[in-house]
Parts: C-alpha cells; sequence; structure tokens
C-alpha cells in the first residue's frame, strides 16, 4: 500500500553516477539540429569592398524623409477612393491615378530598404547576402564585405555564407500539396559537398567597442 508510481519520464538516480563524456537530460523528446557541433570550427574572413556614406544619423534622417514623402501620394488615393465612395466616378484622370500608385509603391519600397538598413547599422550586426557577400553595420556605417571562407575543417570542401532556414511551418492541403513558410534563418557557413557540415556564425561576431 505504501509504493507509489513514478513518472515514466522522470530521472531518478541514487548513489553515486559517473558520467563520461556530453550527457542531456529531458523528461521529453530532445531535438539536436544538424549544425556541426565538433569543436574544430569552420573559419572565415571579411573583406570590405565598399565602404558606404550612410551611416545611423542619414539612414534615419533619409527614412524620416521618405517617410513623409509617401503621405502625398497616400492623400491623393485616399481623396479618390473618398470620391468613389460619394458616387463621384469622375477621378482626376487615369494617367495621374497610376503616376500617384507607382510613386507611392517606390516610396514603400525604399522606405523598407533604407529602414532595413538603419536596423543594421543599429544594432551593428553582418547579414549574408549572395555569392558569399554580406552587408555590415559595424561603427553605425553600412559596408559592403566579401566573406573569404576556408575550406571545411571535416572534409576539405568549399564552403558558402548564407542565411539557413532553421524552422518553418508545412501547410497541407487536400489536394496533397504542401506550402512550406520559414518563420526563422540564421547566418552559416556550410559544405558544399556534405550539408550536415554547417557552423552557425554569430551576426554580431565583431565586437562594440
Amino acid at each position: 500500500m505504501g509504493s507509489t508510481k513514478g513518472n515514466k519520464n522522470e530521472n531518478n538516480f541514487t548513489g553515486v553516477t559517473n558520467f563520461n563524456g556530453p550527457v542531456q537530460f529531458a523528461a521529453g523528446d530532445i531535438n539536436n539540429g544538424n549544425l556541426a557541433t565538433e569543436k574544430n570550427t569552420a573559419k572565415y574572413t571579411p573583406k570590405p569592398m565598399w565602404r558606404s556614406p550612410f551611416t545611423l544619423a542619414i539612414l534615419s534622417w533619409v527614412s524620416v524623409i521618405i517617410g513623409i514623402l509617401g503621405l502625398f501620394p497616400v492623400t491623393w488615393l485616399i481623396r479618390n477612393a473618398l470620391n468613389i465612395f460619394k458616387g463621384n466616378f469622375q477621378l482626376e484622370s487615369n494617367s495621374s491615378t497610376q503616376i500617384d500608385s507607382i510613386v507611392f509603391a517606390v516610396l514603400v519600397i525604399l522606405f523598407v530598404l533604407f529602414f532595413s538598413l538603419r536596423r543594421i547599422a543599429k544594432k551593428q550586426i553582418r547579414i549574408p547576402l549572395i555569392f558569399n557577400y554580406a552587408i555590415n553595420g559595424y561603427g553605425k556605417r553600412i559596408t559592403i564585405e566579401k566573406i573569404n571562407i576556408d575550406e571545411c575543417p571535416q572534409c576539405g570542401g568549399k564552403m558558402r555564407y548564407y542565411n539557413k532556414p532553421v524552422e518553418w511551418i508545412d501547410t497541407h492541403y487536400s489536394d496533397g500539396r504542401t506550402k512550406r513558410e520559414v518563420t526563422k534563418r540564421i547566418p552559416v557557413l556550410e559544405c558544399k559537398r556534405n550539408h550536415e557540415h554547417c557552423y552557425s556564425v554569430d551576426p554580431a561576431e565583431d565586437k562594440v567597442k
């Protein structure tokens, strides 16, 4: 009557227990990613290719100016929309409306671009681009870099530097289609011979003084 049932997921140890090597304890499933955990790490050397004049202050001002300019085409578009709701279908002109829409779309793209650059400069981080190029905000100034990567420390293969998807959501449809939405990417150095030879890269690796 005095005996109790223990939780089958509970780790119980009695006496002296010795472990040799890495040990993990968990009450449920353990999911370890496929990023390499060996002591050998991939090495790379960033080479500045273009030091832009865009500092954090300049990017902030440009973002504000673009945001203000974007209010004008928005006002024109809203005015035309109100005219339609009021029953006045005679717009100023089709060409004028199209120009307003194009100007607004261009300003939105520029705002997103400069706001993203401002975020990189503010956090002073390195973000992968394409073909082993990167954009770096170290020193609160935008710099374009070429990432020179050593051979894979495991097999000697060539490596690439890019944003690797590590988390995603798969949506399954009744017709058998599957749509994958990537929710998280991280910068990595990945071997072209074997994708399992993959090493994460700290985007804030450059020390801020």
